[in-house]
């Protein structure tokens, strides 16, 4: 795919964009790596025609993150491996007509209007690397769906690393029309092989009047990846946001921070599932700042933490009219080297009702004593326990990865032991 394709203002975007890229700031949170210990270029894969051609291992990766290899109750399926898509696919039977579902670059080249859109929910320069996204973004999935149009089933994507010491760099959107309904479904994965990998990604979500979309992102890494999505929402009158977010696995360093606004009359609600282990860095959270009157958000956060991870978590509620948001986060530490933050934030006029709890701690023995009291050995009293701390009883999670949670917690909770 040759850059002389693409239209002429996004290359001079692209130029503009490289050239300011030193000016770039870090971060405000997470731990800092430099982007260029990694390389952009390296070789390209064939396309696809069906799931089922990937290896067995690989696919065994994919169905970890929530992904369905056959595509049952699926209305289609994107996979980008490394920095291409090599399939796309969408299932003209389940999937609505007025659905459209591209490559991101592919949609670039398609849709003239899409200038409008670019980097204008997500700020292209918030930090070096959404810099580095508006620089350097190959790929990444496009969903526009049009007024009134509901689809039932949710589309899937699948965001899989292949080479090592190679940085992979999405740029996504969801545009949702009035009264339009959608559940996407994304799972992030290196190849076992994979080594010193990064995936720095920009997801742009605009919800428009009455629509609704739910963002499911799960993500099972490799013990030195660096992870940075960055995720923007604009809610309009009447919308509807729902994210799940799950992290299985120990990773190197993640660090992200969705952010929504929203209109009057609109929701938000985020979810998150973190299993901190290793050596893992991990600042997680997210903000919601009301902007209309009668909006509403939520914003809840478990975790298990052990080894010799560190996480922080953080959430901010912001509103200056008539609105409603509660933020609550909760870390169950499993050992003794394992660390936890909680940085809940409050800010509101007097017609805001904004509400928080955060709580850190460890499994208390007269919890223990009570299940073991009843039968269950020291292992199975710890898993009840932890199960029932991190279930956040999160609608629409394929039942692959609700098993996968329930394997995840009981590993988690006898390597504690």
């Amino acid at each position: 795919m040759k850059d002389m394709e693409f239209p002429d203002w996004y290359l001079k975007e692209k130029e503009k964009a490289r050239l300011k890229l030193k000016e770039a700031k870090p971060a405000k949170y997470g731990l800092d790596f430099s982007l260029q210990d990694y390389q952009r270029e390296g070789k390209s894969f064939k396309k696809i025609a069906n799931l089922r051609e990937l290896s067995r291992p690989v696919q065994e990766r994919m169905e970890s993150v929530g992904l369905s290899i056959d595509e049952k109750q699926r209305s289609g399926s994107h996979l980008q491996e490394d920095n291409f898509t090599t399939y796309l696919k969408a299932m003209k039977s389940l999937l609505p007509e007025g659905v459209v579902v591209m490559d991101t670059d592919e949609a670039i080249k398609t849709f003239p209007w899409l200038k409008d859109y670019y980097f204008k929910i997500i700020p292209k320069n918030l930090n070096k690397h959404t810099a580095f996204v508006n620089a350097y973004s190959q790929s990444g999935i496009f969903i526009w769906i049009k007024e009134g149009v509901q689809v039932e089933f949710p589309l899937q994507a699948c965001f899989y690393l292949k080479t090592s010491n190679y940085v992979q760099v999405p740029h996504n959107f969801i545009i949702a029309e009035p009264n339009s309904r959608i559940h996407l479904i994304t799972g992030c994965v290196p190849d076992q092989e994979c080594k010193d990998s990064a995936h720095i990604a920009a997801t742009e979500i605009l919800v428009k009047n009455a629509a609704a979309v739910t963002y499911t992102m799960i993500h099972n890494w490799n013990k030195d990846s660096n992870v940075r999505p960055n995720v923007g929402i604009r809610v309009e009158e009447n919308g509807t946001y729902i994210s799940n977010y799950l992290l299985t696995s120990e990773v190197k360093s993640i660090q992200m921070y969705p952010t929504a606004v929203l209109a009057r009359n609109s929701r938000a609600v985020f979810n998150t599932m973190l299993f901190c282990k290793g050596e893992s860095h991990i600042d997680t959270g997210a903000a919601i700042y009301f902007k209309g009157e009668d909006s509403k958000g939520e914003i809840k956060s478990r975790a298990l933490v052990l080894d010799n991870s560190h996480l922080a978590m953080r959430g901010n509620l912001s509103g200056r009219k008539k609105c409603r948001g509660h933020l609550e986060c909760r870390g169950l530490i499993l050992s003794k080297n394992a660390w936890a933050e909680a940085y809940p934030n409050l800010s509101g006029s007097r017609d805001a009702e904004l509400t928080h709890e955060a709580a850190i701690g460890k499994i208390k023995n007269e919890e223990l004593n009570y299940l073991m009291s009843r039968g269950f050995s020291r292992d199975e009293a710890v898993s009840l326990i932890a199960r029932g701390f991190i279930n956040l009883n999160i609608p629409g999670l394929p039942p692959a990865v609700n098993k996968y949670i329930k394997e995840v917690v009981d590993l988690t909770a006898r390597k504690s032991i």
